[in-house]
Parts: C-alpha cells; sequence; structure tokens
C-alpha cells in the first residue's frame, strides 16, 4: 500500500502566475481547441480533457517528473485533468483555481 498519496495542489490565479514565470513550469490548457484559440494563457500547451482518449495518449508524451499548472474555463475540468495526471503517475501538479475566467494576467491568442 502507498504511504503517501500523490495528490494535486489547487491554488489562487495570483500563485499560479507567479508559478508561470519560471521557465521549467509546463502551462496546461486543458479546454477544447475552440475555447484555445479564443485566447490562453502565455506559453500554454492545449490538450482537450474531454477527448479523454486523446488526453490520455497526449499525456504519455509529457514528462512526469516535471511541474504542470493546469487550467479550464472555470476550475471544474482542470480538477478532472489533474486527478488524471496524478494517476498516472505526474508527480507535481498544481490546478488553478476558477479557470481562466478568474485569470488577471495577459492572454495569448
Amino acid at each position: 500500500m502507498n504511504a503517501v498519496q500523490a495528490q494535486f495542489v489547487t491554488i489562487t490565479p495570483e500563485a499560479a502566475a507567479v508559478k508561470i514565470k519560471k521557465k521549467r513550469i509546463v502551462v496546461l490548457d486543458v479546454r477544447t481547441n475552440e475555447e484555445f484559440a479564443q485566447g490562453h494563457l502565455p506559453r500554454a500547451v492545449n490538450i482537450d480533457v474531454l477527448d479523454s482518449v486523446n488526453f490520455m495518449q497526449q499525456i504519455q508524451s509529457l514528462r512526469k517528473n516535471k511541474t504542470y499548472v493546469v487550467y479550464c474555463r472555470s476550475g471544474k475540468r482542470s480538477v478532472k485533468a489533474s486527478e488524471m495526471l496524478i494517476n498516472n503517475q505526474f508527480k507535481h501538479i498544481y490546478n488553478m483555481e476558477g479557470g481562466i475566467l478568474a485569470w488577471k494576467g495577459e492572454l495569448l491568442k
């Protein structure tokens, strides 16, 4: 039995902004391609969590030891995505509370 069950950490958009400034952080946008095209966080990688088969395939190519900030539109899908990442042995997952709706920083198109 696992002594410690890995978990993701929910952080505020302000805390996410601080983390995102670090170059080693991977910003993961789990919204649809259409939503992503309307505006996204700087340096974000888009993998749609609603397409769960594709999502599972795509995350296999990601490095499990990197640190990820995960977000969606309002914060619901990113929780699901964060759980899926943790269940696939990813170690450092931060879920951005409130999603892009709560984000105060710049958005790229």
